[in-house]
């Protein structure tokens, strides 16, 4: 896939590129929307880049679960960070606009360069929502930008999701599961994964992370880096009753799988779920699928 550059002078996509004007439609997410005259869009591997030939700066449309404005304006007042340099705190007050969607400029930092941004959030009732983030350096936005981010916000439909087969296969799939996956370790003993792959098990994990999938629809995340598993290095959860938060299996934009952890304290972890050669695999990173039924120490822990 080509990709469109994010560079903030952005002034024009690149010409080989697949670009698109006019509505743009994902039947497995539930949405259109419409590029606005002047702008053409692309998909990448973040979410839906729109960009112009002659205007600097960019509109970068991604996927959201919170459901309501009162969510979105808490998450958007703790402002947005991350370690690739992207720092974006309010420079006012938040906006309501019309009844299902919340924004307002942002200043900052976006992967290490200053930025002047207009952030927007729209509620889904039928799923997630969209984040919409129109962005340029700080001598270069304008109204232009603002009202890309409205036009943007204006035109978004939202519809029932058809839902891919393999959700549901998936979902199956991952019913009173273990994921396990491990980077380095020595140990004694052994089980084996679906698919029959044998793979050892007990002490002595370099790092190692566990995600214990209950049927109940909760879920315990636990990790465990340069350490010993058998010293009790993984932390106890909040309410072990309802472990570290809930879990489900969605779809994306390609028809594909997605397993979401939402954490209790608001985190939300995705990965995409791909079986390849008797292997699963998250984010394409291996982890061993396994069941109680292989041994009770395989099987997730669901109290």
């Amino acid at each position: 896939m080509c990709f469109l550059t994010l560079a903030l002078l952005w002034t024009f996509v690149t010409p080989s590129c697949s670009q698109a004007t006019g509505t743009v439609e994902y039947k497995y997410l539930g949405l259109r929307f419409t590029i606005p005259d002047g702008w053409i869009g692309q998909e990448n591997e973040i979410g839906y880049l729109v960009g112009s030939y002659t205007e600097p700066g960019f509109a970068l449309l991604t996927t959201n679960p919170s459901k309501s404005l009162d969510q979105l304006r808490q998450q958007a007042q703790q402002g947005i960070y991350d370690q690739n340099g992207t720092v974006l705190n309010p420079a006012g007050q938040l906006e309501t606009i019309g009844q299902n969607a919340l924004g307002g400029e942002f200043h900052g930092t976006l992967e290490g360069q200053q930025v002047k941004a207009f952030l927007a959030g729209i509620i889904n009732t039928h799923g997630d929502g969209v984040t919409i983030m129109v962005a340029a350096a700080p001598h270069e936005f304008s109204s232009t930008h603002r009202t890309l981010a409205l036009d943007l916000i204006q035109s978004m439909q939202f519809f029932e999701a058809e839902t891919a087969p393999i959700v549901e296969e998936w979902r199956q799939r991952l019913q009173n599961a273990k994921l396990t996956s491990m980077d380095s370790y020595y140990s004694s003993g052994s089980g084996v994964d679906v698919g029959g792959t044998v793979y050892s098990s007990g002490g002595g994990y370099n790092n190692k992370v566990e995600i214990h999938l209950c049927g109940q629809g909760f879920f315990k995340y636990k990790s465990s880096s340069s350490v010993s598993v058998d010293q009790g290095a993984f932390g106890s959860s909040q309410n072990a009753g309802q472990g570290s938060g809930s879990w489900s299996v969605i779809g994306n934009s390609e028809g594909g799988a997605v397993l979401r952890l939402s954490f209790h304290n608001g985190e939300t972890f995705e990965y995409t779920l791909t079986y390849t050669n008797n292997q699963t695999l998250l984010n394409g990173k291996r982890y061993y699928r396994t069941y109680a039924s292989e041994g009770a120490e395989f099987g997730p822990e669901c109290w």
